[in-house]
């Protein structure tokens, strides 16, 4: 009998062995041991569930600037761990970086997600001294709808309309510098424009879908498709921006980024502009980091004295 058990007992336990393993095998990547985290950190006063998760180089000497990450995701609420690889690479480069969550379709509109994301900056600013953060070098990086959300913040600092219920009033909302990969700038232009509208298969789904999260079936002339479109509030306040888009993107047209280019420049701001031949929205980054380090050289370039590297070779520039 006691053999039957200790028999049982091995065949479990190796059973749980294998198990474990098997989970084991599928969770996140260590992290690198020059980052240090802190998760879960409660960034607005809106809901519980905004939370940052902030990612610090270790050994940094003085203040270091800080960058918000902006999952994208259809302008659907997330929770931002899907873009965890652009924050790690952020902080392997010397730059905290604040990893968030946000409201969005089907429960909130763009006014409630442009409030979370102003709201994360400015609780940044909150905790600069606590986590050796500069206060007066942030920046914001996103893809899809993450550029979007990147590009209304940097074009809307100081509009009260959009700041929203989130807390930390007493800080601000403006950021420094931003970079945008395959954004929606111009959400009118998206459905109205005969060669953006021939660029992106389906869009009739995408019209829905934005709608849902603007608030309003889609009109040309109808407000709110006006006020969340970047490209409208574009002046020469704005902050330098660098825009990066795929000519062969189907989901988002690349023309989106060259308009907003075009009234960013005419407006006196600093902008450059990234295309790719090949990359799709996602940009294959497991197959190549070079927009990764495009994005690290603009932000060297405008957060910090560092010289930045130099641009891509691979990467190609419309005139």
């Amino acid at each position: 009998m006691m053999r039957h058990v200790l028999l049982l007992s091995l065949m479990m336990n190796g059973f749980m062995c294998t198990q474990t393993g098997a989970g084991l095998s599928k969770a996140k990547k260590p992290l690198p041991p020059d980052i240090t985290l802190h998760e879960g950190l409660v960034y607005s006063r809106a809901d519980e569930d905004l939370k940052m998760d902030l990612y610090l180089p270790r050994r940094a000497s003085e203040p270091v600037p800080c960058v918000i990450v902006i999952q994208g995701g259809g302008f659907k609420a997330q929770d931002g761990k899907r873009f965890r690889p652009f924050a790690v690479y952020l902080a392997e480069n010397g730059f905290a970086a604040a990893l968030i969550a946000y409201r969005g379709q089907p429960d909130h509109t763009y006014p409630d997600t442009i409030a979370d994301i102003k709201a994360a900056v400015r609780y940044v600013r909150k905790i600069s001294g606590e986590y050796n953060l500069d206060a007066g070098r942030i920046g914001a990086m996103g893809r899809s709808a993450g550029a979007t959300l990147v590009a209304l913040l940097a074009v809307t600092g100081g509009m009260e309309e959009f700041e929203g219920e989130g807390g930390h009033s007493e800080f601000s909302s403006r950021i420094q510098a931003g970079v945008g990969y395959a954004g929606v700038y111009d959400f009118v232009a998206r459905f109205t424009d005969e060669q953006q509208i021939s660029m992106q298969p389906g869009a009739a789904a995408k019209i829905k879908s934005n709608g849902q999260w603007i608030g309003e079936p889609f009109l040309p002339g109808d407000g709110h498709w006006q006020r969340a479109s970047a490209i409208n509030y574009v002046d020469k306040t704005d902050v330098p921006m660098l825009l990066v888009h795929c000519e062969d993107d189907s989901v988002v047209p690349w023309p989106q980024s060259q308009d907003m280019y075009m009234k960013l420049k005419k407006a006196g701001v600093h902008t450059e502009i990234e295309y790719y031949e090949t990359g799709g929205h996602g940009f294959r980054l497991k197959e190549s980091k070079a927009p990764m380090a495009r994005m690290v050289a603009f932000f060297r370039k405008t957060l910090t004295k560092q010289p930045a590297a130099e641009d891509n070779e691979n990467a190609t520039t419309k005139p």
